[in-house]
C-alpha cells in the first residue's frame, strides 16, 4: 500500500512536469517554471503542482489574478492514478518502467493535440526512438515485432491521412496523428497493433457519433485524433495479449 502511494505521488509530479512541458514546447521555448498565462510572470511554488493550488483555492496569480486552469490538476491526477494501477498492476519490472514513460508520452501528446492540434516531432521522434530501444528489454515483443507493428501503424494510418485529406480536405488528420500511430505500433508489437488499430478506430467512431448526436461538433468540425490513439494504445498495452488470445480462439 506504501509504495502504492508513492507511485501515485510519482505520477503526480511528472503530471506536473508533463504540464509545463506541454505549455513550453508548442511555444518553441526551453523548459521554465510554471508561469501565468495571462502576464507571464512566475507563479509561487504553492501553484506549481496545480492539484495542490485547487484543493487550497488559491490559483489566482498574484500578480495579475489570472486562473489556473483544471488542465494541470486533471493531468496529474490522471498520471497519479495511471502509475498506481501500473504499480499494482506490473510490480517492480522493465515493463513497469517503460510503461510509466509511455504514460508520461502519451500525456503530453494529448495536452498539445486537444489544446494546440499539435502533436509535436520534438515528442514523437525521440519517443519512437524510446519505444524500438524498449523492445530488445521489454517481455512479451522482440525488436522484429516491434519494428513491423511501427510500420503496420504508420502505413495504416498514412493511408487513412491520404483518404481523409482528399475527401473531407487538408487537415482532416494530420502527419502528426500518423507518427504517433508509429510510436504506438513500436511499443505494442505485432500483431497487438491490429488490436490498437481496431480499438482507436471504434472508440473514435463512438466518440466522433456521441459528439454529433450531442451537438457538440458538427461533422466536418474538427475533432482530434491523438486521444483515441493513446487510448488504443493503452488499452492494447495493458490488456492487448488477453484481447488477442480472445479473438484467436
Amino acid at each position: 500500500m506504501a509504495l502504492t502511494l508513492v507511485f501515485l505521488l510519482l505520477g503526480i509530479l511528472v503530471g506536473a512536469v508533463v504540464n509545463q512541458l506541454g505549455s513550453d514546447l508548442p511555444a518553441r521555448r526551453a523548459p521554465t517554471r510554471p508561469h501565468c498565462a495571462y502576464c507571464g510572470r512566475e507563479r509561487p511554488w504553492w501553484q506549481w503542482l496545480g492539484l495542490s493550488a485547487h484543493l487550497a483555492r488559491r490559483t489566482g496569480c498574484p500578480s495579475c489574478g489570472g486562473p489556473l486552469g483544471v488542465r494541470r490538476p486533471l493531468i496529474e491526477i490522471g498520471l497519479g492514478v495511471c502509475y498506481g494501477y501500473l504499480w499494482l498492476t506490473l510490480g517492480p519490472s522493465v515493463r513497469l518502467i517503460a510503461y510509466l514513460l509511455y504514460s508520461a508520452i502519451f500525456a503530453l501528446i494529448l495536452i498539445t493535440d486537444v489544446e494546440r492540434r499539435l502533436i509535436l516531432n520534438v515528442v514523437t521522434y525521440p519517443a519512437m526512438v524510446v519505444g524500438f530501444a524498449a523492445s530488445f528489454l521489454v517481455p512479451g515483443i522482440t525488436w522484429q515485432s516491434a519494428l513491423v507493428g511501427g510500420l503496420v501503424g504508420l502505413v495504416f494510418f498514412f493511408v487513412v491521412a491520404a483518404v481523409g485529406n482528399h475527401v473531407y480536405g487538408s487537415g482532416a488528420m494530420g502527419g502528426g496523428d500518423v507518427k504517433l500511430a508509429g510510436f504506438v505500433g513500436l511499443i505494442t508489437g505485432f500483431p497487438s497493433v491490429i488490436v490498437a488499430i481496431v480499438l482507436t478506430l471504434l472508440i473514435g467512431g463512438l466518440v466522433s457519433l456521441a459528439l454529433v448526436v450531442l451537438r457538440v461538433r458538427r461533422l466536418d468540425d474538427y475533432v482530434p485524433y491523438g486521444p483515441f490513439l493513446v487510448a488504443g494504445g493503452m488499452i492494447t498495452l495493458l490488456w492487448g495479449p488477453r484481447i488477442v488470445a480472445w479473438l484467436l480462439l
